[in-house]
């Protein structure tokens, strides 16, 4: 139990230390939106929170574990904005698609650190890690959504899932690609492109699996 000498300005210790680690979470991403990953130094990152370096410490024991957790944190923010959208889209298959892409399109565009994250999420091992498994959960999606508005019509099987990992590898990459400058298109023309990819994606299953039995 704290006691009146246990608190100060009438938060106990516990209180000022999640408030000391809420604002380097909160420097981190600044420093990422700014600096990319290269910014994410221990004495940047205490200096913008207005933290003694030793604060640091008392959460974290590196700056990688303040990186996956960001991350973590990050990617549970657009799934949920994703997630959210798909709750209550219509049953109409493109036009739910195109609003769940324009909601994942938006989280991650229309925020600075997440924009520099999906930059650079390959150029380490943990973020390298993050990335195959943010491209399972959109293919589930993807293979999930397909079910749910298509029923017994939709393509099922490892073909399926085959091709979903396909778009959704794909759809990241040219997602960064268009965030880093080097796709001169819109940002409408950007989501035509990724919902006609998706909706195509039964056509590459029922061709990979006429060409298999081909051969």
């Amino acid at each position: 139990m704290d006691t009146p000498r246990g608190r100060y300005a009438g938060l106990s210790a516990d209180q000022r230390r999640n408030q000391r680690r809420d604002r380097l979470r909160a420097a981190a991403l600044e420093l990422i939106a700014e600096e990319g990953l290269t910014g994410l130094k221990v004495r940047g990152l205490c200096a913008r929170a207005g933290l003694n370096d030793r604060y640091f410490y008392e959460s974290y024991s590196h700056t990688d574990r303040l990186l996956y957790e960001l991350v973590e944190e990050q990617l549970a923010e657009v799934v949920a904005a994703v997630m959210g959208v798909i709750a209550v889209a219509p049953a109409d298959t493109r036009v739910r698609l195109r609003a769940v892409v324009e909601a994942g399109v938006a989280a991650i565009a229309d925020h600075p650190a997440r924009r520099r994250l999906t930059i650079e999420m390959q150029t380490t091992d943990d973020l390298r890690h993050r990335r195959t498994e943010l491209v399972a959960l959109v293919a589930q999606v993807m293979l999930d959504q397909g079910r749910e508005l298509l029923g017994e019509d939709a393509v099922r099987g490892m073909h399926a899932e085959l091709a979903a990992r396909t778009v959704a590898h794909g759809g990241l990459e040219i997602l960064a690609e268009w965030l880093r400058g080097e796709l001169d298109i819109d940002r409408a023309q950007l989501v035509d492109f990724l919902v006609a990819m998706i909706l195509t994606s039964a056509q590459i299953t029922t061709t990979v699996q006429r060409e298999m039995a081909a051969g």
